[in-house]
């Protein structure tokens, strides 16, 4: 499994959201600090588990979910969507470097 470039999982995940465009209305900066919360609350899941463990998506999205509802309580109704979106993007990105192991 290739090491994960952090920056350009970034850069993929806020291109998609960019292109998708369904948060245009966030303030200017307001998604790329939402991305970069949602990087940072996923590296710190994934650092929680032990090394042996799977990875779950419904634990993930839970955390992500929660977090930021907590931390952009003015966008709390769009969270879900976001935290939803954020997983997708984010597995595509790791699908296209191969450093995704499917059980």
């Amino acid at each position: 499994m290739p090491d994960i470039d952090l920056n350009a999982m970034r850069a993929y995940v806020l291109d998609k959201f960019i292109k998708e465009g369904d948060f245009d209305f966030l303030k200017a900066g307001g998604l790329d600090a939402m991305v970069n919360a949602m990087l940072e609350l996923d590296a710190a899941y994934m650092a929680s588990l032990a090394e042996d463990a799977v990875y779950d998506d419904d634990e993930a999205y839970e955390r992500l979910f929660t977090a930021l509802q907590a931390r952009y309580p003015q966008y709390k109704m769009y969270c879900l969507r976001l935290a939803e979106d954020y997983l997708d993007f984010a597995e595509e990105y790791l699908a296209s470097v191969g450093a995704i192991e499917w059980e």
